[in-house]
């Protein structure tokens, strides 16, 4: 498994919102990002805060169209497959996944080069993995998310559903997961970006547990 066969599906769905663009008439060029969440959906001009941030130069405002392609992970904690299928890579009939491969990957690919950067979200599954890595792993991965190559967003356990889950068991699994951040990378590796990607509507308490600086969820830092 490695980042771009993850990512394939989402480039098809921007390789065909291109071609819209292109019949629906009009000359335009893409200027292609790989940026973080950390400097996602900023207003131009701003500073970014990431350090690996490209700036764009724009000649025209309707004539180009600015993409930014965010390596992440969505890895559900237990859908189709149980956790530990989707953990190890097992029954790949029913779905190819294997998440530890992916970390290794993300780990090794980032080391090569500091212009890489990658978003992990779900902590049940980096916890797993974590446990089972070297000191010297650990020390290589701290380096990462130091220099901002590797960030966590959302960080809770899972990313839970946002419509239907109890405020309680909300807070239970954010905390779990953030504690761990915390404890092992330091108040720099907060999260700074409610990252909730699979959306089924949101709950008055979901929005308002990802509020900046919210006593429910300490150490979430959402600017």
């Amino acid at each position: 498994v490695n980042i771009c066969a993850l990512a394939m599906v989402d480039l098809c769905g921007l390789l065909l919102a291109c071609i819209c663009c292109l019949l629906a008439g009009g000359g335009w060029s893409v200027s292609l990002a790989a940026a973080t969440a950390a400097n996602g959906g900023r207003a131009k001009g701003e500073a970014p805060s990431s350090p690996h941030a490209e700036s764009f130069s724009r000649s025209s405002m309707d004539d180009k169209i600015q993409v930014h392609v965010v390596p992440h992970t969505h890895d559900d904690v237990g859908w189709l497959k149980t956790v530990d299928e989707y953990y190890y890579g097992a029954n790949n009939s029913i779905q190819r996944a294997g998440v530890q491969y992916i970390l290794d990957t993300v780990v090794t690919e980032l080391s090569k080069n500091p212009n890489r950067t990658f978003i992990y979200v779900e902590i049940a599954y980096f916890y797993r993995w974590w446990n089972e890595q070297s000191n010297e792993t650990k020390e290589l991965v701290k380096k990462l998310v130091s220099n901002k190559q590797l960030e966590f967003v959302n960080a809770g356990w899972c990313m839970n559903d946002e419509a239907s889950t109890h405020y309680n068991a909300i807070v239970d699994q954010m905390s779990l997961g953030l504690r761990f951040v915390q404890e092992n990378f330091g108040d720099e590796a907060r999260p700074r970006v409610a990252w909730h990607i699979d959306p089924f509507g949101h709950s008055a308490e979901q929005a308002a547990l990802f509020a900046k600086d919210n006593p429910k969820l300490p150490g979430y830092n959402v600017s």
